[in-house]
């Protein structure tokens, strides 16, 4: 398997490429170690942040922004989000308040990002 991909890791935003071969990884096109990391996790372990915003209970056209307290396996983000989907807390809301402890086992929590009264 042979991909292409864009490090994040820094403003140079090297192209690399990924030769997998069984468990083998051959990586070239980095300019800097931070790439590497970048292209073994993206293969092997793609994690990814989520950050989206729900309705509020009782609050016509008013919007919490949520985040996720880490990152999380790619694969789940979309149960993920199913399950945010649910939610509509009931104001006062503090921010930093966690509205789903361990969504879906993944280790991470649902936390408000704004205090709403």
């Amino acid at each position: 398997m042979t991909e292409q991909l864009t490090c994040i890791m820094c403003p140079i935003g090297c192209e690399l490429l990924v030769e997998k071969q069984d468990s083998h990884l051959s990586i070239t096109g980095h300019k800097c170690d931070k790439g590497l990391e970048f292209a073994r996790e993206e293969i092997l372990d793609p994690q990814r942040n989520l950050a989206t915003s729900i309705p509020i209970h009782g609050k016509d056209f008013k919007m919490l922004s949520i985040r996720l307290s880490k990152r999380v396996p790619r694969p789940k983000l979309f149960a993920i989000l199913q399950e945010i989907a649910t939610l509509r807390p009931t104001p006062p809301i503090k921010r930093g308040q966690v509205l789903i402890k361990n969504v879906l086992q993944t280790g991470a929590d649902v936390i408000a990002t704004r205090t709403v009264d």
